[in-house]
């Protein structure tokens, strides 16, 4: 475990069955339990529920609260292991359904996050969430995206003048409309990945999804990429079940400078840029 300058994180690739929400949460379990070492384990996007919903009512059938039965298992997966997990769940509350990721600790649920950017289908059936929440852990300041969240560089920066250390990226990428030859072969998740982190000096850590469903294809390629842009661990294969791990020095992420006369965020320019 750490010493509070390093931590080790662990990045699951699940191939989830649509709709078999208890035979999914079941083996996030036993991904947590086989990664007991580490201080942190992602899970991807909707990782108990599958992705592609054809229905308000069908999601609704699906969704939980966030002290529903996933997060009991969660809890009680990272009580057991002394692991922090942060997971993607399809969230009912009320009436509202959200595109949701619990942060759960030894100790019990920590918060959750709600995906602020839904992507195509997601508009349908999700509603957007309204905050920007940052964690702190013994490991440092945590942060958290949802997929679509990475293409917002302005999320990222938010994040990073928060002093948040580290970004816990579940997500499902899938090809986008412009599909092309992507440089290295990595979808262009990995590659948006490696730009935040290194536009922002912040450890990234994205855990994809695999497999197919409704005639959908999941790219895989979970990925760590530390605050100089560089994969740390992965990118996974795109098919099939993986789990990647890597040591990230915290300290690393809290120095900005790039040169004694370069600084990631004190030469930002917000008063030009109007954001």
């Amino acid at each position: 475990m750490t010493d509070g300058r390093e931590v080790t994180v662990a990045v699951a690739q699940t191939v989830p069955e649509f709709g078999a929400v208890e035979r999914n949460r079941d083996r996030t379990v036993e991904i947590v339990r086989d990664c007991a070492d580490a201080d942190l384990v992602v899970l991807p996007e909707l990782s108990t529920t599958g992705y592609v919903f054809q229905s308000r009512e069908e999601l609704t059938s699906l969704a939980e609260s966030s002290d529903g039965a996933t997060a009991i298992a969660w809890e009680r997966i990272a009580a057991e292991t002394g692991t922090w997990i942060v997971g993607g769940f399809a969230e009912r509350d009320g009436e509202a359904l959200y595109n949701s990721a619990l942060v759960v600790s030894p100790d019990g649920i920590v918060g959750r996050y709600r995906k602020l950017h839904l992507w195509n289908e997601e508009k349908r059936w999700f509603e957007a969430g309204e905050r920007v929440t940052t964690f702190e852990t013994p490991f440092g300041t945590l942060g958290v995206q949802i997929c679509n969240d990475l293409w917002f560089s302005e999320l990222s920066i938010t994040q990073a003048e928060r002093g948040v250390d580290l970004v816990a990226v579940p997500t499902n990428w899938v090809p986008g409309p412009s599909e092309g030859a992507r440089p290295a072969g990595w979808t262009m998740g990995v590659h948006r990945a490696v730009a935040c982190a290194n536009e922002n000096r912040l450890f990234i850590a994205c855990a994809d999804r695999a497999g197919g469903e409704r005639g959908l294809t999941f790219e895989g390629q979970s990925v760590i990429v530390d605050p100089n842009g560089l994969p740390i661990a992965g990118p996974a294969p795109t098919a099939g079940e993986h789990v990647y791990s890597a040591t990230c020095a915290i300290d690393r992420a809290r120095d900005k400078s790039l040169t004694p006369r370069d600084d990631a965020l004190a030469d930002r320019r917000p008063d030009i840029y109007r954001l």
